[in-house]
Formats: structure tokens, sequence, C-alpha cells
């Protein structure tokens, strides 16, 4: 009895706190969708694209993380618990696919933070110009702004999502004003230019909508820290007006981007809204605006998905499916103190092989594999929505499963289509990661049975 006692205080230590108003989920979304991709975007669909299908790239993945959106928060509606879509991919597959989804969740959240780390230096070496270029002072730069976020978080969720939501505030005031700018510079001829004759026509819409989901990853964040909301009813709300607004927003940005500025010269910059905005304007402090909201955009992102990866290592692990260690929380303010320092630890890692791996591919690397990573999670959540709902709509018919599943569905094909735009380098990429977590998994199960046999054989002898 006093053993049943002191487990039942143990697992009452470990729980997360439920400290999340509706307003801090919000920033810990948009925190987490708008981050240094927004700023590079124009850019990037410039050189892959063309205007017109850049926008329909940027719609199709808008109303696709919509779909997902809306089904994730069908699927919270069971009960939310911190890192809900791993907990219910769990209850409609099984452990194996659960260990996947939450590997490479949890992997893509600290891959992704070392490039939106890098990004944030990038965007202030306008200022301190020795921070430009792959050199120890950005190095140090990036280390320390991923250990300030993971020190932050350390003081509880609740300090976390503040500070999120008073930088979510911040880093669209830039955007704002560019918005503002570009109208006043927007000229419909350049919507009919080409940065080359190979990106013309719509045989380049799969890899733009590919790249297009750099921009929008972060729409799940309130699924992944569900546990720790006030008001679970919230969740689902504030996910889908989020996911809404930042579509509108990213839509805007590219329309004006493309029409402020012909697309050769887009593709050839390295800050396109910052050279957008001097080349209507003419004055320098333009620039540095657009550079100051770059940073803040990336600085603020990091901490989002810091909040994240150790919320989901806590989840896998309140399943069995990676160590109790990660379990472990602070009982002052019931953080999830030891993922949080071994994720700071594996993103340290990450860093120091990018800074010494082989200059310039890193970056977009990085990108392309969380990418790929989080695909994974994105595609598992809908169909463990679309099983569960099948099972719970037994013999209603085919038309009652399809109109209660129309979005997962349509999610699901979304997800799809994107993993195709990806291309197969990165495909392969994500693959061998996905593979790379087999033996933890064997690992963990092989100890969860030596832990079941001990309590066994302890309980026959008492």
């Amino acid at each position: 009895m006093k053993n049943d006692n002191n487990n039942l205080k143990d697992e009452k230590s470990n729980e997360l706190r439920r400290d999340l108003g509706f307003f801090a989920i919000v920033a810990i979304i948009v925190g987490q969708m708008i981050g240094s991709g927004i700023y590079m975007t124009p850019q990037g669909l410039a050189e892959l694209s063309n205007p017109f299908v850049s926008v329909v790239a940027m719609l199709i993945t808008g109303v696709g993380t919509i779909f997902m959106a809306i089904s994730y928060s069908r699927l919270n509606k069971r009960g939310a618990v911190t890192g809900s879509i791993i907990v219910y991919t769990r209850d409609a597959f099984g452990d194996m696919p659960a260990f996947w989804v939450g590997w490479c969740y949890w992997c893509g959240c600290w891959i992704a933070n070392g490039a939106i780390a890098v990004a944030a230096v990038s965007y202030a070496s306008y200022f301190f110009p020795v921070l430009a270029g792959n050199n120890m002072p950005q190095f140090l730069a990036v280390i320390g702004i991923l250990w300030f976020y993971t020190l932050l978080n350390l003081r509880g969720v609740k300090a976390a999502g503040y500070f999120n939501l008073i930088m979510t505030i911040i880093k669209l005031l830039p955007l704002l004003l560019f918005i503002i700018i570009a109208i006043k510079g927007f000229d419909s001829a350049n919507l009919y230019t080409v940065s080359s004759d190979k990106v013309k026509g719509f045989q380049t819409l799969p890899v733009a909508a590919a790249y297009c989901l750099w921009c929008y990853l972060g729409f799940e964040g309130a699924t992944v820290t569900a546990g720790e909301a006030k008001n679970e009813n919230q969740i689902g709300r504030a996910t889908i007006i989020s996911s809404f607004a930042v579509m509108i927003l990213y839509i805007v940005i590219v329309i004006l981007s493309a029409g402020a500025m012909s697309q050769g010269e887009i593709a050839n910059s390295t800050s396109p809204l910052a050279d957008i905005m001097h080349n209507i304007t003419g004055a320098y402090w333009t620039g540095a605006v657009v550079s100051i909201g770059g940073s803040l955009c990336a600085f603020g992102c990091v901490g989002a998905w810091i909040l994240s990866a150790g919320r989901a290592s806590y989840s896998l692990a309140s399943i069995d499916l990676l160590p109790k260690v990660f379990m472990r929380t602070d009982p002052k303010n019931g953080s999830p103190r030891a993922a949080l320092l071994i994720n700071g630890v594996l993103m340290t890692i990450v860093m120091a092989i990018a800074y010494f791996g082989k200059e310039g591919t890193v970056y977009n690397f990085l990108v392309m594999l969380s990418v790929t990573s989080f695909l994974v999670f994105y595609l598992f959540g809908v169909s463990a929505e679309m099983l569960l709902t099948g099972k719970d709509n037994k013999g209603k018919g085919i038309m009652n499963y399809l109109k209660k599943t129309i979005f997962s569905i349509l999610g699901f094909i979304y997800a799809m289509y994107t993993i195709y735009g990806s291309g197969a380098e990165y495909v392969f990429s994500g693959f061998l990661l996905l593979l790379a977590g087999i033996p933890f998994f064997i690992a963990i199960k092989l100890g969860k049975e030596d832990e079941e046999i001990e309590e066994f054989t302890t309980n026959k002898l008492e």
C-alpha cells in the first residue's frame, strides 16, 4: 500500500501543469509557424517556380494544413493530452507506428531549431558583420540562443508561453510595414516575369508546394502541448484560426513580393523583403527594420519549437516509447526538465556537426530533412483520426464515414502529395532517419519486458 502511494505521488509530481490560456496557445502556434521561412520564401519560390504557381502552391499548402488542423482538433475531442497525435496514433496503430511518429516529430523539432537559429543570427549580421558566415562567433551566438530558450522553458510553460506571446506580437510589426510599403510599389507587370525559362508553367507546382510547407510547420503546436491547456475545448479553435490567419498573411506577402520586384532580382537576393523595401523607398532604415524583424521571427520561433520538442519526448516517455527519464519534471513549475536538457545537448551536437560540415549545404539540408520528418507526423495524425472515427462509426454506412472524415482524407492526400514534391533525395534521407530510431525502440521494448518480468517475480515472491 505504501509503495502504491509513493507511485501515485511520483506520477502526480511528473504531471505537466495546465497553465496555457487561449492567447498563449495561439502564440505558440503562430510563433512556430511564422519564423525565418517567410522572410526567405519569396526568394526560394522565385528560384523554383513562377508567381502564379507560387500563389497556388501557398494556397494549396495553407488549405492542406487547415484540413489537417481540423482533423487534429477532432482528435483532441477524445481528450486533450500532451503529444495527443502520438498518443492517438498508438491507440489506432500500435506501439511501433506511434514511436515512429513521435521519433520523427522529436527529431524534426531539434533539427529545424538549428536551421532557424542560424537564420536568426544571420539576420542580425546586418548590424554585426562579425556574425556573417559559418564562423565561431556565429556558432557561439546560435548555441547561446538555443540554450537561452532551453533555460527559459525550464522555468515552466507559463513563462515560456507569455514570452512567446510578446515575441509573436513584436515580430508581426515588420511584416505589416512591409505590406504597406509593398502595396505602394506594386507593379502587376512583375507578375509575368520568371527567373529562368525552366520555371515556366505548372510543372513546378509539386516542388513549390513542398517548399511552402516549411512556412507552415508548427500549426500542430497546440496538440503537442494539449495537456497543458487550461481549457482543452479551445485547442481546436486556436489551431484552425491561427492556420487560416497565417495562410492569408503568407499569400498576401507572396503576391506583393512578386509584384514589387522582378523574379530574376528576387531569385538573386539574399534578403528579398529587405531588398524590396529598399528598392521601393531607397532608404537604409527599411532594410534595417526587416533585418530586425527576420531576426526576431527566427528568435521567437526557436522558443516555440523547443517547447514542443520537450513535450513530444515527454509524451513518448509517458506511453513507454522513450526512457522514463524524459518524464522527470521540475517540482516547482512542472516543466519536463530532463527532456529539455537532453534536447539542448542534442541541438548543440547537431549545430557542431553543421558548422564543421560542408559549407553552404547544411542549412538547406536541415530544412528539408525537418520537413520530411514532420510529414510522417502529419500523415499518421490524419490516418489515426480516420481509423478511430471508422471504429466509432462502424455499421453506420460509408457515406456517414466519409462525412465524418472528409477533412482527414483531404489532409492525407495533401501530405502524400507534399512527400512526392519533396524529391527523392530528401524522402530517402527522411526514411533513413526513420530507420535510425529502430534500435532505440528495440532497447526500450526489451527494457520494458525486463521490468515486467522483475515485477512479476517480485509479486510471486511476496
